[in-house]
């Protein structure tokens, strides 16, 4: 994952699902989850530069986000049993057409198309794998190759994004999770509007049970106050690129004065960590998470350990 300057533009049009969906809860951020998660547009106190952010996002998600919803949605049976009948086969030219309509801002089409194509035998997994891996690889091509101008591929991957936090909804996996007493505040670094993988760590920390809050940081909100106020058990934060290491580095300090070190977990994910974990310690986090899924175990690992040790 390179570190690329980081690139405002998202220009998502509005989510043709009402505000009360699991869809609508979740415009402007990755999969659903949980509802208190909420999708407010944040304001950056910082503009970043407009470089090469979008080919960072586009290789993000088709190199960690698809994979992990892919894991995560796919259902049993799709995995165990083969189908009698021949289900359709997604081509290059089939991706090409999804990726011109998603660059035309026609999402609604592209779900269409994707219910047809399921219809047709063709499974979720195929769906990520097949269709939205290779749209969001495409995607970054055209902004490299100079064959798309910022604002088409950034429209591109909105609509991507929004296809995204829609689709699971499609897979009929949704089911009730039992609460375990535990919450957490995810947020994107201060001045990092990029919540497309916290949103994938939300649904996975909700779906063991977690109360979770959190969405994009905005101008006044203030990290240290949500925690002393709502008495959280972990906060978590996510960093594209190092431009934002030393205001993360000053939120996290103002956190830790704010509670008792023992009562609390600080989290770090994002392309930036995962390419320098040796900076998760200097910028005062307990734990490094790279695989969603192994989140809320490791953290509620550490949060007993913590515990025993003060007992």
């Amino acid at each position: 994952m390179d570190n690329s300057n980081q690139r405002n533009g998202n220009k998502a049009q509005g989510s043709p699902y009402p505000e009360n969906s699991e869809a609508g809860h979740w415009r402007g951020f990755g999969e659903p989850a949980n509802s208190r998660f909420d999708g407010t547009p944040g304001v950056a106190p910082i503009p970043a530069p407009a470089s090469s952010t979008v080919a960072l996002l586009a290789r993000t998600i088709q190199n960690e986000i698809i994979p992990r919803l892919m894991m995560a949605h796919r259902t049993p049976i799709e995995c165990a049993m083969p189908n009698l009948v021949m289900p359709y086969s997604i081509t290059p030219t089939d991706v090409t057409n999804f990726v011109n309509l998603l660059l035309e801002g026609r999402q609604a089409e592209g779900l269409v198309w994707i219910d047809e194509a399921r219809a047709k035998g063709v499974s979720i997994e195929s769906i990520f794998l097949n269709l939205l891996a290779p749209a969001a690889r495409q995607l970054g091509e055209l902004w490299e190759d100079d064959e798309r101008d910022f604002t088409e591929v950034t429209l591109g991957l909105a609509e991507l994004h929004k296809i995204l936090h829609v689709l699971p909804s499609m897979s009929e996996l949704h089911e009730q999770y039992v609460p375990n007493g535990l919450s957490i505040l995810l947020m994107p670094s201060p001045g990092d509007q990029h919540t497309l993988g916290l949103a994938m760590v939300a649904e996975f920390f909700q779906r063991d049970g977690w109360a979770v809050d959190g969405g994009t940081f905005a101008a006044a909100d203030n990290p240290a106050l949500l925690v002393k106020a709502k008495h959280y058990d972990a906060v978590g934060f996510s960093l594209a690129t190092g431009l934002g290491f030393n205001r993360l580095k000053e939120c996290i300090s103002a956190i830790r004065q704010s509670v008792s070190p023992d009562k609390l977990c600080i989290i770090v994910g994002g392309p930036y960590f995962a390419t320098n974990p040796d900076k998760v310690s200097l910028v005062g986090a307990d734990l490094f998470v790279q695989e969603a899924n192994l989140a809320p175990e490791l953290v509620q690992k550490h949060i007993q350990a913590k515990a025993k040790a003060n007992a």
